[in-house]
């Protein structure tokens, strides 16, 4: 996504609005350019990439469009480092070695005999390689050292403009204060992103869809950049609905503007279908419990809509038993205690499902507040711990009791 200080927009009274470009208008040769410019830099440094980009922005005054086009172009680029070498390791070592000879000098004499070059000549000969390679190595991990892999040829400068828009508008919502959202399809995958990206929400039905209201990062005590950005990651999965409208209202230079998207802005998504994790400890967890062959239990991971009349609980995983049993996870992320609260009292509301929800023991609260199975845990949630949780949740119905034969004596 784009940085804030690439984000162009202009304000009209009380409204704020990106400025997007044209797909075919006149930046649209300068977007082929860039295309072109990474594509004829694979296999060289990304050094050599940025500056035949600042050759293509000089001093223009649209420098922000260039290089927010280039921002974009990164994205559809592999970039590694020139040696499969740890190099921060490697200085380190190369570092501790030659203050042990030191001084080094450029050209030694007889008062200072050694030399960097001979040092690391020495050093290269102990690990087995040239000493060319030993210097590219050593700071292989900086930014400007690193190669251009492979780009995506499939991509047009069309394309790229396409992706520039969207990030326009997505950076509009890393300083929002709230975000509404109108939905009348496709709300399934909306809720699936809301609930990946642990949104503070809440959802009432609506005569056809959804409206979804979402708390905007400025709205926590921390962690306000890592949950702006993941409020501007919704947009695209919203993008991929037919009928949407979208309000929120946004910090722009120290005053509240209200800015509004909708179907009409032509701005397309560049999601895929396939389900997304929001972290990598809720990954493990789906995969550790879809492993777990002994139990009866199977974990799916879809946007389950629960449907509370005033409003909806779309839990975080649906667990299904071989003997039909059917129960829900809802893993508490972000929260203040106003969304605490609604948290409870939606949970509360829930009678025709069975839900677990996990709650983290740094959430100043007891399980005895949640209605149902609570579950506390500390860094990670564990298989160990939910399994028991869901047969508390749903337990398996009672056989009735065989009664005995009676013998007959004739």
């Amino acid at each position: 996504m784009l940085t804030l200080d690439l984000l162009r927009f202009r304000v009209s009274g009380d409204t704020v609005t990106p400025i997007y470009l044209d797909p075919r208008g006149k930046y649209l040769a300068a977007a082929e350019r860039i295309v072109e410019a990474y594509s004829s830099c694979v296999g060289e440094s990304a050094c050599r990439l940025e500056e035949k980009l600042d050759e293509m922005a000089g001093s223009a005054p649209d420098y922000k469009v260039y290089r927010g086009l280039a921002k974009m172009m990164s994205g559809y680029a592999t970039i590694e480092p020139p040696s499969e070498l740890d190099a921060e390791a490697l200085r380190m070592e190369v570092f501790e070695a030659a203050a042990r000879d030191r001084p080094l000098v450029r050209t030694p004499d007889l008062v200072f005999t050694k030399s960097a070059s001979q040092k690391l000549q020495s050093i290269a000969a102990d690990k087995g390689i040239p000493v060319s390679k030993l210097e590219t190595s050593l700071y292989a991990d900086l930014k400007e050292s690193q190669i251009i892999r492979s780009v995506d040829s499939s991509l047009t400068g069309a394309d790229l403009i396409d992706r520039y828009n969207t990030a326009l508008a997505q950076a509009m919502l890393y300083r929002a204060t709230r975000m509404i959202i109108d939905v009348g399809d496709g709300y399934r995958t909306v809720f699936k992103y809301i609930k990946l990206a642990r949104l503070m929400h809440s959802i009432k039905p609506r005569e056809t869809g959804y409206r979804i209201d979402i708390d905007g990062p400025l709205s926590l005590f921390s962690n306000v950049e890592r949950y702006g950005i993941a409020m501007a990651k919704l947009l695209p999965a919203v993008l991929k609905c037919r009928e949407w409208r979208l309000a929120a209202k946004v910090n722009v230079a120290g005053s509240e503007k209200l800015f509004r998207l909708s179907p009409r802005a032509g701005l397309k998504s560049h999601y895929r279908d396939e389900p997304v994790f929001d972290s990598a400890p809720e990954e493990a967890f789906f995969a550790k419990f879809a492993r777990n062959t002994r139990s009866k239990w199977r974990i799916e991971r879809e946007g389950t809509v629960l449907d509370l009349k005033e409003t909806v609980l779309i839990p975080d995983f649906a667990f299904r038993h071989s003997d039909g049993r059917v129960v829900h996870l809802e893993i508490v992320g972000f929260w203040t205690p106003d969304y605490l609260a609604r948290k409870i009292d939606k949970l509360s509301r829930v009678r025709d499902a069975a839900v677990v929800v996990a709650v983290p023991e740094s959430l100043n609260c007891s399980a005895e507040q949640f209605a149902g199975t609570a579950i506390r845990y500390k860094s990670r949630l564990l298989v160990k711990d939910v399994l028991p949780a869901l047969d508390a949740a749903a337990p398996p119905a009672e056989r009735p009791a065989r009664g005995k034969r009676k013998k007959n004596r004739g």
